[in-house]
């Protein structure tokens, strides 16, 4: 089978991923004298979620004033309250260590980054405590200016890693495919990193297309563990115009048009029953997110969504100097980066006269962010030695419920997976490449050709997303998961016969897809499985028949190991370091924020 392998690439390091995480891996990987390979399966800069970002990020206000010397940062806003903050949004679910190690070494990325955007010439938006606003395109340029900085980094876009590579439990390499010509690449690593992003498994997202779990997968095959599976952040997002849908720009109008009031009403013109005090505790904030996937996830469970599965945004309170004004705002800020009139190349004519005519939009809601993935320490390290996972294909830090931001994640733990792969690859020789277990994957991976069935790649990627929108969605029950459960694990079995119609290696799409939902079906069934053991609500996994926070009995995380019968799940509790896990129940995890005793302000 190696007769198949078409080039050798030897380096110290592999980082693999061209957005965030891998970008800023590689940067701080090649400071100590490595040769690190960055690979992204797309353009460097242009690949991965970090371009679909409405461009948010922040750190606390102490390091702003006292680190970044910004003038308008909040002093006030310190380090223990974002450390306090991200603890009780994770709904004491993160583990504290990977909490600190983003509040201490956030800051530091972050100086650096905003040095590299301004000799990029990129423009921020900057608002208190230290926060910034920037289009996605504008935060990964800043991204690539540091590459254009750094030295020793060899680039090979258009090439997906599709297996990583391991002797005696420790990596030695990692399999890539070349997209455009279908060659067989074998790079030879003495570490690597993975900086892939999570994974989507729903037909309505507002991330690129491609979300399929890749690293965690392939982290997970190698020896790794996954946890925190059953939870996926999503938030409202455009259904309308048909041009828009999958937009954000729904949120991005509530972030940044606060001015501006609506009311959320059902298909027969009903406002969802929403409470004041919760509208007040998270609109215009990013606990709106949850809040919104709640309430529209119980209306739309009662058969009250809108014929695009939304539901309506009613601006008609509010007057057209209002609307007017709001609009300014928005404008004033997102024409730094977009065209007038447009947000992401699409024209929001059609929003605004929809707004000013008192027309009601429809809005859905979409998958952003998996707060789950390869279990990691703060130093990035992963149970098989030499393997680094950073960004949102680890997890740790914001448990059960996203609010901190995602940017800051993907660099600060990307600055330190660079930095421990680098002193580990000081200390380590390369490991010889298993040969039987290389064979076995060029096996598996050319195999797909082989196969004569009648499923294709893009027919049973449609099958698991159905599968997940139908028991794996916003709100749970026993039933459901049990079904979607049971589903995921025939389509294991019918991946094991995917059939590509081409076969050519050359630029095939079939057969990248049928690789990567590989991974996709391994994040599923380890997400559903936690999801049914999970006997309660906690964050974005909200069960009907379990509704409760229940602090008492499952303030726990699920570890899942690869095993040769599958997978198996034990618990354990999260890791403490400065903040004491709470007993009891609360009602709902809407419940859970309104308690006084949270003692909860962002």
């Amino acid at each position: 089978m190696q007769d198949n392998i078409d080039r050798i690439v030897e380096t110290d390091i592999l980082s693999v991923g061209g957005s965030g995480a891998g970008i800023t891996a590689a940067i701080y990987a090649s400071r100590n004298g490595k040769n690190v390979a960055l690979v992204s399966k797309g353009k460097i800069g242009r690949s991965g979620n970090a371009i679909m970002a409405g461009g948010g990020f922040g750190i606390d206000g102490e390091s702003g004033k006292e680190l970044l010397g910004l003038e308008f940062a909040d002093p006030s806003f310190t380090k223990k309250k974002m450390f306090d903050c991200i603890v009780k949004e994770s709904f004491y679910l993160a583990d504290q260590n990977m909490v600190k190690q983003y509040v201490e070494e956030g800051p530091i990325v972050v100086k650096e980054y905003l040095g590299w955007a301004k000799r990029a010439n990129q423009k921020f938006f900057e608002c208190p405590p230290a926060n910034w606003i920037a289009s996605g395109l504008s935060f990964t340029r800043a991204l690539v200016q540091g590459l254009k900085e750094a030295e020793n980094i060899s680039i090979y876009e258009d090439v997906t890693i599709v297996e990583v590579l391991t002797t005696d439990g420790k990596v030695s390499g990692a399999i890539g495919i070349d997209i455009y010509s279908g060659e067989i690449i074998l790079f030879k690593a003495k570490s690597i990193i993975l900086g892939t992003g999570g994974f989507m498994p729903f037909s309505m997202n507002n991330t690129v297309t491609d979300m399929t779990g890749d690293g965690i997968g392939m982290a997970f095959r190698a020896g790794a563990n996954l946890t925190d599976m059953e939870f996926i952040l999503s938030f409202p997002t455009a259904v309308v115009p048909k041009t828009m849908k999958g937009s954000i720009y729904p949120y991005v109008f509530e972030y940044n048009m606060r001015n501006l009031k609506y009311t959320i009403k059902d298909k027969n013109g009903n406002p969802l029953p929403i409470p004041e005090d919760v509208i007040k505790l998270s609109r215009g904030g990013k606990l709106s997110k949850l809040v919104a996937s709640y309430y529209f996830g119980y209306a739309a469970s009662e058969g009250l969504a809108g014929p695009n599965g939304g539901f309506y945004y009613d601006y008609s309170e509010n007057s057209l100097k209002e609307k007017q004004k709001g609009f300014d705002i928005f404008y004033s800020r997102f024409d730094n980066w977009h065209k007038h009139g447009y947000y992401k190349g699409e024209s929001l004519a059609e929003v605004e006269k929809m707004i000013f005519n008192d027309i009601p939009l429809e809005v859905g809601i979409g998958a952003e962010y998996c707060m789950g993935g390869v279990e990691i320490n703060e130093n990035m390290e992963t149970e098989v030695e030499g393997l680094y996972v950073a960004g949102e294909a680890g997890s740790g830090v914001f448990g059960a419920c996203r609010v901190g931001d995602g940017l800051v994640e993907m660099m600060c733990q990307g600055m330190r997976a660079g930095i421990s792969a680098a002193k580990y690859s000081s200390t380590t020789n390369v490991v010889e490449i298993d040969n039987n277990y290389l064979d076995a994957v060029l096996e598996k991976i050319l195999g797909i050709f082989e196969h004569d069935g009648e499923l294709g790649s893009t027919e049973l990627h449609q099958k698991i997303q159905d599968a997940c929108d139908k028991g794996f969605g916003l709100i749970r029950d026993e039933d459901k998961l049990g079904k979607a459960l049971e589903e995921i694990k025939s389509l294991k079995e019918e991946w094991k016969n995917v059939t590509v119609k081409s076969k050519s290696r050359s630029y095939n799409f079939e057969w990248i897809q049928a690789m990567q939902l590989e991974n996709l079906l391994t994040c599923c069934e380890a997400g559903i499985r936690a999801a049914l053991l999970r006997k309660e609500s906690r964050g974005c996994h909200i069960r009907r028949d379990y509704p409760k926070v229940d602090h008492d009995n499952y303030l726990i995380k699920f570890i899942h190991k690869k095993k040769e019968q599958g997978i198996e799940t034990y618990t354990r509790i999260p890791k403490v370091a400065g903040m004491e896990l709470p007993k009891g129940k609360k009602d709902s995890v809407i419940k859970y924020f309104q308690d006084p005793d949270l003692n909860y302000h962002r």
